[in-house]
């Protein structure tokens, strides 16, 4: 047996997948090998919260190719060990983006004595994964004295708001909403009515792999105030990539 390579899927390994006007045609699609005794092992991860599909496409001995279709949760990964694969098939949600990640070592039989036994160790499983905690590294500080949609936060360009912790502290009685929206501030999501009915503070504790924005990249954290009410309103978490 011979070592070929080491594969990255799309040749740079995470690759963001952004889904079709048609979900039955793959959003995208990576040709590794036309030959059938070059061998795949490696691992292809969801990197997203959201529910992605694949078609493994399989070389047979005679060159004909056989489909196995496979679903990846939010965070799994799908393990290939020895398999023969002719070409990989991402199918997306339309209008969703998704970080794929992949990579594998190639290695090529050199006669059918030796594929025989490389394929009675093939096989494929899953891992899944817990959804990672990422570093509390962005602070936003805003004061708002007025009836009034404020963002209060703007992420970082093409990524995604992961919300850690809210602190709200007003100087009377208050109501404030706080939502998720898209990057033009529409389509609101709401993440919680808070009302005060004199001065005082609240905080919100998000868990450790954070709330995001469902809108995705550059979507925006808003406040709506009802009140001139003095407000202070501290917003932690950080902005995620696709590849986090």
């Amino acid at each position: 047996m011979q070592f070929v390579g080491l594969y990255n899927l799309f040749g740079v390994g995470t690759e963001v997948v952004t889904g079709g006007a048609n979900d039955e045609l793959p959003s995208q699609t990576e040709t590794i090998t036309l030959d059938p005794n070059t061998l795949f092992s490696g691992q292809i991860t969801n990197l997203s919260r959201h529910l992605i599909h694949l078609g493994l496409h399989a070389l047979k001995a005679d060159g004909n190719t056989v489909l196995h279709k496979h679903d990846i949760r939010a965070y799994e990964s799908l393990n290939i060990l020895n398999v023969p694969l002719h070409k990989v098939d991402i199918y997306v949600e339309t209008g969703l983006e998704v970080g794929i990640h992949g990579m594998a070592v190639l290695t090529k039989v050199e006669d059918e004595d030796e594929r025989a036994v490389a394929l009675t160790k093939a096989g494929l499983f899953e891992d899944l994964h817990q959804s990672p905690d990422f570093m509390i590294d962005v602070f936003n500080h805003n004061v708002i004295a007025a009836i009034a949609t404020t963002t209060i936060w703007t992420p970082a360009a093409n990524s995604t708001i992961g919300v850690y912790r809210v602190n709200i502290a007003c100087d009377a009685a208050q109501t404030v909403r706080l939502q998720f929206t898209d990057a033009a501030a529409l389509n609101p999501r709401i993440i919680g009515l808070y009302r005060f009915t004199a001065a005082g503070t609240y905080t919100i504790d998000f868990d450790t792999a954070l709330i995001r924005n469902p809108h995705g990249n550059d979507g925006l954290l808003q406040a709506i105030t009802t009140t001139a009410a003095s407000t202070e309103i501290d917003s932690y978490g950080h902005d995620i990539l696709f590849g986090q």
